[in-house]
């Protein structure tokens, strides 16, 4: 192939993937914007929770997949540990599953993390009616920063150092998942 016909495929590609990411994160927000309305504060506090560790545990898988060493796991699919070979692939495709893990699921896991949290203040709003809604929001909105980037921080050292342990993981579920398909 090509030099241009390369970095037109390149662009074409990274286009599809940040429209994918505005598909995803349009309707993953609009879904829990909706859902934070319908629900009480006390089952949406765990849920904004649950989606700020997906978000970190999205950055860390992503992060693991391109520090996971590819010798590491073909020693292991070698001896036949379950799961090996298919890491190989995560370990091949670093890069996508890169961008998959780390930009679009932990960056939407993210931005809906601070949508939830918005909709939950303007939920609380019948409880705190003197309030003042913009340093409200703005305080949530941080908060579901803090917990991301900071968690993510966090986390960064865990998934450098147990890369083959993450994508061996990842592996285990990806041949389940082959083995389902299969019948």
């Amino acid at each position: 192939m090509g030099r241009k016909k390369r970095e037109r495929s390149f662009l074409t590609g990274t286009l599809v993937f940040a429209l994918s990411a505005f598909i995803l994160s349009f309707f993953m927000n609009l879904t829990f914007e909706r859902l934070a309305e319908a629900i009480p504060p006390a089952f949406g506090v765990p849920l904004f929770f649950i989606v700020v560790m997906f978000g970190i545990m999205s950055d860390a898988v992503g992060l693991a997949g391109t520090r996971a060493k590819e010798q590491s796991l073909l020693s292991m699919a070698s001896r036949k540990v379950p799961g090996a070979r298919e890491a190989v692939w995560f370990v091949r495709n670093a890069s996508k599953v890169s961008s998959v893990f780390s930009d679009l699921a932990g960056d939407v896991a993210a931005t809906m993390a601070g949508a939830l949290a918005v909709a939950l203040v303007y939920r609380t709003r019948q409880y705190v009616p003197f309030a003042d809604w913009a340093v409200a929001t703005s305080i949530a909105v941080g908060i579901a920063s803090m917990l991301s980037v900071g968690g993510k921080a966090l986390f960064k050292p865990l998934a450098l150092k147990y890369a083959e342990s993450i994508i061996l993981f990842l592996g285990r579920i990806r041949r389940r998942i082959i083995r389902e398909r299969k019948g």
